[in-house]
């Protein structure tokens, strides 16, 4: 008798998940994976997620190593059970960064794969959004477009919504950066975007931008860049394409004595770029929207371990990329835990939306799914290159702005 009551309790919790008073008496939904649910991706001992990221196209470059970071996460929570009993597996797909690529990627992954959600490392996630909104899957990600902060169905850990910010142009203006130069990638409209805040960004603070700079690597020279700088009296550059590039025009600018006052750089942090480029690298900052990983702790152990340990083709963990994935498939396995022992898509999305305080096990400051995907990011972390180009100095721990009223 007592086999077959447990029996029907198992089987009430997972047809009725989520009625409280129905489920009392019943094991923790989290305890195993129940039998026989029927949500697309998931089976009686896997889930399968989706990830989109640009593999090839003008902005790959700034994605190298993402998804490592996506496997790290995995190989981590896998080694530890799985969420609710169950492993979870990933399919990939590359969107190239572009609109048309996003949009049949993540058609791809849904409609053929039948994965159960997606988490998004792209500049062109707006391409897919509407499509995804309407078939109610769960997306994370990296919040590069506006779009995030409009669809109840995506999430982040920070966003650019609308408005751009300040505080980037602040930290220019206190390092004596006074006229900037913007060099961004070539045919890519979510990084023209990210140019075009950044732009505003720096006159928010009295910054003027002198000239604004599209690059294609391997068709543009770092020498035609380096002349427009020393024409233009630009003591600033504002980079969004490759370090490999930017130290090229770096150098040449050294050599011409009209090395920039600032050099903000929106990717290269790690410790390739310093074995790869030593001292060239010298002076580079870049903006962090997590906790400088300089700054050591439990959170940042636990990420160095599990990259070494389930990603080790790279071998410098210590990058953008990597963590800002990680962080990305963290919020996606939090879904996955809220959602229960039998999940759903809905489920997913209504329970991780009511967290109003995550902060991906102490790789970021604690954030509210509920509100702040309407708020832009308004706090950043910058970490320096040192003279010597073997570490990184945290130059600025905490610098908070403000948004800019449109």
């Amino acid at each position: 008798m007592l086999s077959r009551r447990r029996t029907l309790c198992a089987a009430l919790c997972a047809v009725i998940l989520g009625t409280a008073s129905l489920l009392a008496g019943c094991s923790s939904p989290e305890a195993s994976a129940a039998v026989g649910c029927t949500a697309p991706g998931v089976t009686d001992d896997q889930i399968s997620l989706g990830v989109l990221v640009p593999d090839s196209g003008p902005a790959a470059e700034g994605f190298t190593n993402s998804l490592a970071g996506v496997e790290a996460r995995l190989g981590a929570v896998n080694a530890a059970g799985g969420v609710n009993g169950r492993k979870v597996v990933y399919q990939w797909r590359d969107d190239k960064g572009s609109a048309t690529g996003n949009d049949l990627g993540a058609r791809e992954l849904v409609e053929r794969q039948r994965v159960f959600g997606l988490v998004e490392l792209s500049v062109a996630a707006s391409a897919s959004a509407a499509y995804l909104a309407g078939q109610g899957v769960p997306v994370t990600g990296l919040a590069n477009e506006p779009v995030w902060s409009t669809m109840p169905n995506m999430f982040a850990f920070t966003y650019v919504t609308g408005a751009a910010v300040d505080t980037q142009g602040r930290f220019v203006s206190s390092q004596g950066g006074t006229r900037a130069m913007i060099l961004q990638p070539a045919l890519s409209a979510g990084m023209t975007e990210t140019g075009q805040k950044y732009e505003a960004s720096m006159k928010a603070a009295g910054v003027r931008v002198v000239d604004v700079v599209n690059f294609t690597s391997g068709v543009d020279t770092p020498t035609a860049v380096a002349k427009r700088v020393i024409s233009a009296k630009a003591d600033t550059i504002i980079s969004l394409i490759s370090p490999e590039n930017l130290i090229g025009v770096l150098n040449l600018l050294r050599q011409a004595s009209r090395a920039p006052k600032v050099v903000l750089s929106t990717n290269g942090y790690g410790r390739e770029l310093l074995q790869n480029f030593g001292a060239q690298a010298a002076g580079i900052t870049m903006p962090l929207v997590y906790r400088p990983l300089e700054l050591g702790g439990q959170a940042t152990q636990a990420y160095l371990d599990a990259m070494t340990r389930y990603a080790p083709q790279v071998t410098h963990p210590e990058n953008d990329a990597s963590v800002l994935a990680y962080i990305a498939t963290d919020i996606y396995l939090e879904g996955l835990r809220l959602a229960g022992a039998c999940p759903n898509r809905q489920g997913f999305i209504g329970r991780l939306r009511a967290v109003n305080s995550y902060d991906a096990g102490g790789l970021i400051s604690p954030i509210s799914f509920r509100t702040d995907a309407l708020r832009p990011t308004t706090c950043y972390s910058f970490v320096q290159a040192n003279a010597a180009g073997n570490g990184f100095l945290v130059v600025e721990p905490d610098l908070c702005g403000s948004a800019i009223s449109p």
